[in-house]
């Protein structure tokens, strides 16, 4: 039986644009084969739920702050529903963890965000073309704190 799958469509910012195709790129690179956003997603979805164990509230508004989910570029997306489903199950965690709204596109952009700090690659700041004020500003919050969990992934 194949998995369900669901499509997705944001309306995203230009730097949300800029961190999902530099994902894509690291991600392909990653698995040595050519990837696409869904693939991405599917393969971090899980991650969302452990976001509050590895960084601050601060640093995840910040990033949102940054990298502005809304914008009017169309993107376009599918991923398996148990994605979608662990996504949105997580966006109310999120969301007391934060102390402030998050839409299922802000959840996705954190995902990414994690992925982009866990692959330690402090040059996607000039790569999604932030002004040096921004870049110095993100590039604080690009830290997992400590914490004595070991992710499985």
């Amino acid at each position: 039986m194949l998995a369900k799958e669901k499509d997705c469509e944001l309306e995203v910012s230009e730097f949300y644009l800029r961190l999902a195709t530099e994902s894509v790129r690291l991600f392909s690179n990653k698995q040595r084969s050519m990837c696409v956003l869904g693939e991405v997603v599917d393969c971090r979805a899980e991650a969302v739920a452990t976001l509050p164990q590895y960084y601050t509230a601060e640093n995840l508004r910040q990033h949102l702050d940054v990298i502005p989910t809304e914008g009017d570029i169309t993107l376009k997306f599918t991923i398996l529903e148990s994605s979608a489903s662990t996504i949105e199950g997580a966006t109310a965690m999120l969301e007391e963890a934060m102390g402030t709204s998050v839409a299922f596109a802000d959840a996705v952009s954190l995902i990414l965000y994690d992925f982009i700090v866990e692959e330690n690659k402090t040059d996607i700041l000039a790569k999604l073309g932030l002004t040096p004020e921004a870049a110095k500003k993100y590039a604080k919050s690009l830290i997992r704190t400590k914490t004595n969990v070991i992710p499985i992934r």
